[in-house]
């Protein structure tokens, strides 16, 4: 997942509103939400490379979702995948549950990621760097929010004001606008005139195809030779239960989304 959207105790009717983007290499193979444990029960993709997950939910109404850092450590093949932490943090079922599970785990041993997670109530992001082996967790506060493959509303991504700027507008309509005007951010294909000057400081000597390269990513909605928007998901929770869970296994300006909410709570 490369753009996760925030809308925490500022949606009318849910406390929690989140809408992801999943950016990915067009090669890696992967299959929609599917029951991934069923105690709890866990629902979310799948990474058929190595078997873990972007994103998912459990019939406790508990979210957990995560994001790559940018940067040249996520070219490299860690020991460890990092869909793993997403999948053991669900099954951890709680907020507590995941704070112990990090406490125990050397970020060394991972490529770097961001990783929210939460329910209703409370709702964190924590940030694993190799540079450190502990894990840095911070509370999300109320509002508007946009975790992208950096920090919390970085100041560096152009499509982080961007996706923002289009999710207020969504965050206070009824739920049927709200979906739809979600829908259309995460649809989102402006580009800044130029690469943003504080991801180029990281590549000083940096050819004109890569200049292009990053200007493209800034994109909510990415298409590029081999790599890009691959799905998307719309997730609502209340106390204790997902209220909504739509999800589109295709680049959102494609869709269609899907219900399955159905997949956590079967008949």
């Amino acid at each position: 997942m490369c753009t996760i959207v925030i809308l925490r105790h500022i949606h009318p009717e849910w406390p929690l509103v989140l809408a992801a983007n999943r950016d990915e290499l067009y090669a890696r193979p992967a299959a929609g939400p599917q029951v991934l444990s069923s105690s709890p029960r866990v629902v979310g993709g799948r990474d058929l490379e190595r078997q873990g997950t972007w994103m998912g939910v459990t019939d406790g109404g508990f979210f957990v979702g995560l994001t790559n850092q940018r940067g040249a450590a996520n070219l490299t093949r860690a020991p460890r995948s990092r869909g793993e932490v997403v999948l053991r943090a669900l099954q951890t079922g709680s907020v507590e549950g995941v704070d112990r599970y990090l406490t125990g785990l050397d970020a060394r041993e991972y490529n770097p990621f961001n990783l929210l997670y939460g329910d209703a109530g409370v709702l964190r992001v924590a940030y694993a760097r190799p540079d450190s082996e502990r894990i840095h967790v911070e509370d999300v506060p109320p509002g508007v929010h946009v975790l992208p493959n950096d920090v919390l509303n970085t100041p560096a991504m152009p499509k982080v004001a961007r996706a923002r700027k289009l999710a207020e507008k969504a965050a206070r309509m009824p739920w049927p606008e709200t979906v739809q005007a979600l829908q259309l951010a995460l649809a989102d294909h402006l580009l800044p005139e130029h690469a943003p000057e504080l991801l180029l400081e990281e590549f000083k000597e940096a050819l004109p195809e890569l200049r292009e390269r990053l200007r493209q990513y800034q994109a909510l909605c990415i298409h590029t030779p081999g790599y890009g928007t691959r799905s998307s998901a719309i997730v609502a929770l209340a106390p204790g239960r997902v209220a909504h869970y739509l999800s589109s296994d295709a680049a959102p300006c494609q869709g269609p989304y899907q219900d399955v909410t159905p997949l956590i709570y079967p008949e």
